[in-house]
């Protein structure tokens, strides 16, 4: 009788413990399926994909950036917009590129020889790789909860502000103003810059987070006059993170 208890109690240990190891072993391949797709491999929606492998949908030959399984009305103007800039002599050319939220955001930085001084060029493109379309400058603002006048309040602040014992001439009005008296009406360059910054501002994403580029001189010349030789790299700034 005891070695019938014995030889139960000896079953049933093996096959919980056999039971335990096929849980942990279950449990570790369904992660580590997990975390590939998610990590490195692929998304699946119903009949889609989305790969989070740039290479998948990003490939660089000499001055050009070409889409991959992207459609070829975004890939052609692409393109397109490429070309208009390969016009000129380019002496130096970096990529920023990466996958964020099913977000294909790329930057293509130009610099480019010019006869006073060299000077930078920049293209970028986001795309929504699950509805595959381009993404404007506003989707990606919502995404972040950012409004053009906060852009706007920050560039003026930051960028447009003069000192006190300046002057300058509103190029709109051409009526001269010290420098304290443009910055206590900030409130009317702001909503100038506001209303430029749609047609001017290039948005794109790195490593999260979210930047904006616009060339100050673009800025300055909706507020007041300046030398037009000047100021005419970019404000590159981030605004949040996606």
């Amino acid at each position: 009788m005891k070695k019938k208890n014995k030889k139960d109690y000896s079953n049933k240990r093996f096959i919980l413990v056999f039971i335990m190891m096929l849980c942990l072993i279950i449990s570790m391949s369904t992660y580590w399926v997990y975390a590939y797709h998610h990590k490195y491999g692929k998304n699946y929606y119903e009949d889609k994909f989305i790969s989070y492998k740039v290479s998948d949908y990003v490939s660089i030959e000499g001055n050009y950036v070409y889409l991959k399984s992207i459609s070829d009305d975004i890939s052609n103007n692409f393109i397109r917009s490429q070309k208009e800039i390969n016009k000129n002599n380019i002496i130096d050319m970096t990529v920023t590129k990466g996958i964020y939220k099913e977000i294909l955001s790329i930057k293509i930085s130009y610099i480019l020889n010019a006869e006073l001084s060299n000077y930078e060029e920049v293209l970028t493109l986001n795309i929504d790789l699950r509805n595959k379309k381009v993404l404007n400058n506003d989707e990606i603002l919502n995404k972040i909860n950012i409004s053009y006048k906060e852009i706007a309040t920050d560039i003026f602040n930051e960028y447009i502000k003069v000192n006190n014992n300046q002057k300058v001439i509103d190029i709109i009005t051409d009526k001269e103003m010290t420098g304290n008296e443009f910055n206590n009406n900030s409130e009317k360059y702001i909503i100038r810059i506001r209303e430029k910054l749609p047609e001017i501002m290039k948005v794109y994403i790195d490593k999260e987070h979210v930047y904006y580029l616009v060339r100050k001189n673009e800025i300055t010349k909706v507020c007041y006059y300046t030398n037009t030789d000047i100021n005419i790299g970019y404000i590159n700034k981030e605004i949040g993170k996606i």
